[in-house]
């Protein structure tokens, strides 16, 4: 799927806009990298290469929606296009292990080189929604509810997916 130039323009208007917002965050305790993504099973989740280590993971604080349900399909292509090409770093808040989901993946943010919180980036994007119910509240709760709140505001992706449906 190519890219039209405007969408490769707003992506990286908000990159640059994340990447500005995530600088003030504190450093993660964990990070590793860089990996590139093999590829993506879920809107949420992603099959990484980093070195010769193999890493299945769901990006924390993020829900895409689920097989079966409106925009599964345009989540999964979205994510797969987000990581599509780029370097990325892995990030945990803890040191030592990375927590793990239900399913064994491990939860974690991705960073891209400029340090861009891809994870606030997939839900700015209307993509996913903000959520607490896999790891708890994040310390990107701000970053995470204003970039919720501004794909809402703007209907984007999902968001127009979801108010179409319930037109219905």
């Amino acid at each position: 799927m190519k890219k039209t130039p405007l969408v490769a323009a707003l992506l990286a208007g908000l990159l640059a806009l994340v990447s500005r917002d995530a600088g003030a965050q504190s450093e993660p305790a964990l990070s590793f990298g860089p990996c590139r993504a093999l590829s993506v099973s879920e809107g949420d989740s992603a099959d990484l290469q980093c070195g010769s280590d193999f890493l299945r993971v769901r990006m924390r604080n993020g829900a895409a929606p689920r097989p079966g349900q409106v925009g599964h399909g345009e989540a999964v292509r979205a994510l797969a296009e987000l990581l599509r090409e780029r370097e990325l770093f892995v990030a945990a808040d803890a040191a030592g292990e990375l927590p793990r989901d239900g399913d064994g993946r491990a939860l974690v943010y991705l960073y891209d080189r400029s340090g861009a919180n891809l994870n606030v980036v997939l839900v700015l994007l209307g993509w996913a929604t903000y959520t607490t119910a896999d790891a708890g509240a994040s310390r990107f709760e701000k970053g995470f509810r204003a970039a919720e709140h501004d794909a809402r505001a703007d209907q984007r992706a999902l968001w127009t997916v979801w108010s179409v449906s319930a037109d219905r």
